[in-house]
């Protein structure tokens, strides 16, 4: 449990760690064993992280499966990826805790971040989970944003078909 926890620890320590330009020699010093102990601890991979947070989400324990979640989408980011299959969990287990708003935020995250990448399937598909969320939490004007936004999608030649279908069967 130790491990995981420093393994935890240093994920979320090198996806948030900034360092100073010109690092005074105090700062090297102390940075030292920093490395050295992040370097001891062998590091998961997402699809470890994707399956614990399964497997805490079975059983029961949303905040392992939260931490695992947002430890694997950090992991997507940081490599460049688009973090849907963490992100889509983390609502999953955001939901189960009813915490509708924050899922419909974290939704509309995933939605800009496919937005910015060209990925409309993936967009569209955030958008439509966040309007029912959004809805569910009152939140009226953010699911008219999004239902806005779900539209133009509507009209993009890149929506696959089966996505336009799901939309459709949701909307009617």
């Amino acid at each position: 449990m130790f491990q995981l926890a420093l393994v935890a620890l240093t994920a979320l320590q090198a996806s948030t760690l900034t360092l100073p330009v010109t690092p005074s020699p105090a700062a090297t010093t102390r940075a030292a064993p920093v490395a050295a102990s992040a370097a001891a601890v062998p590091m998961i991979s997402n699809p470890e992280h994707i399956a614990r947070a399964r497997a805490a989400l079975a059983n029961g324990a949303f905040d392992l499966a939260r931490r695992e979640f947002v430890i694997a989408a950090a992991i997507d980011r940081d490599e460049g990826k688009l973090a849907s299959e963490a992100t889509f969990g983390l609502v999953h287990v955001l939901y189960a805790q009813s915490y509708n708003r924050e899922a419909a935020i974290v939704l509309e995250r995933l939605a800009a971040d496919a937005s910015a990448t060209g990925d409309v399937n993936t967009e569209a598909k955030a958008l439509l989970d966040a309007i029912w969320l959004n809805l569910d939490a009152k939140q009226h004007m953010q699911a008219r944003a999004d239902g806005s936004r779900l539209l133009v999608l509507l009209k993009d030649k890149r929506l696959s078909n089966d996505m336009r279908k799901l939309i459709a069967k949701r909307v009617n």
